[in-house]
C-alpha cells in the first residue's frame, strides 16, 4: 500500500484521539478492527500506527494492544490501562504497603460481623484442597480485611489489585509455587491477623499481615 495512505489513516486516527473518541478506553480498537473499518490492510493499520507511536501519541504494549500516550493524568482509564503491565513483583510490593495499613485499620473499626466474615473466609480457606478454591477465598479473607478498615477509597484500591491478582500471570505462578505445606504455612498466618484482629490490637494486625505477605512474596518470586 501507498506510503501516503498510511499517512492519511495516522492523521485520521490522530484527530480523533484528539476529539477523545478512545479517551475513556484509553486504547485504540485492534488492527483487525481499524483495518475493516478503513477498508486496508492490517499491514496498513500497522504502518499508520508505527507514525502515531513515533509522534508519541499512543504507545504500543506486545500482546495487549496500542495505548494513548495522552491518557495521563486526566484520564482515570489510561491510567488504569497503563497499570494492566504491572509485574506480579510491582503487586506485591504494594500489597506489602496496602494491606497492613487495613489490617491496622480494621482491628480498630470492625464490627463483630465483620470480623465473623473474615473468620468465616479463613474458617473455608482452611478446608480446601485445590488451588482455585484456596486461591478465591484467599483472596476474600483479604478483600474482607479491607472491607473492615471502613476505609472506601482503600477497599477500592485493593479491589483493583485483585483484579490483576486473577489475571493468567499471577494465577500462573500461584499455581507453580503451590504446596500444601504453604497452604497450611497461609493458613497459620491468617490465623495469626485473625487473632490480633480479634483482639483490637492494631500493631500487631499489621506486622502479621506484613509477616504473611513477606512469606507469599518469598515464595512466588523467589526473594
Amino acid at each position: 500500500m501507498p506510503k501516503h495512505l498510511a499517512s492519511n489513516i495516522a492523521a485520521a486516527l490522530k484527530g480523533r484521539i484528539s476529539s477523545s473518541e478512545w479517551m475513556a478506553l484509553g486504547r485504540l480498537p485492534s488492527e483487525r478492527d481499524l483495518a475493516e473499518e478503513f477498508g486496508v490492510a492490517r499491514n496498513t493499520i500497522r504502518r499508520a500506527v508505527d507514525i502515531l507511536i513515533a509522534g508519541g501519541v499512543v504507545m504500543r504494549r506486545v500482546g495487549r494492544g496500542t495505548f494513548l500516550s495522552a491518557a495521563d493524568a486526566s484520564s482515570l482509564a489510561g491510567t488504569i490501562a497503563r497499570m494492566e503491565g504491572a509485574s506480579p513483583a510491582d503487586i506485591m510490593e504494594i500489597r506489602q504497603l496496602l494491606e497492613p495499613a487495613a489490617a491496622g485499620f480494621a482491628a480498630t473499626h470492625a464490627s463483630e460481623n465483620e470480623l465473623n466474615a473474615v473468620h468465616e473466609a479463613h474458617r473455608i480457606a482452611i478446608d480446601a484442597r485445590d488451588l482455585a478454591t484456596f486461591e478465591h477465598w484467599d483472596a476474600e479473607f483479604h478483600h474482607r480485611i479491607f472491607a473492615c478498615s471502613r476505609n472506601d477509597f482503600l477497599r477500592e484500591v485493593h479491589h483493583l489489585v485483585r483484579i490483576f491478582r486473577n489475571r493468567s500471570p499471577w494465577f500462573d505462578m500461584k499455581r507453580r509455587s503451590f504446596t500444601e505445606e504453604r497452604r497450611q504455612r497461609y493458613c497459620h498466618e491468617h490465623e495469626a491477623i485473625l487473632m490480633a484482629l480479634r483482639q483490637r490490637d492494631s500493631d500487631r494486625a499489621k506486622e502479621a499481615m506484613l509477616v504473611h505477605l513477606r512469606a507469599v512474596a518469598t515464595n512466588l518470586l523467589g526473594r
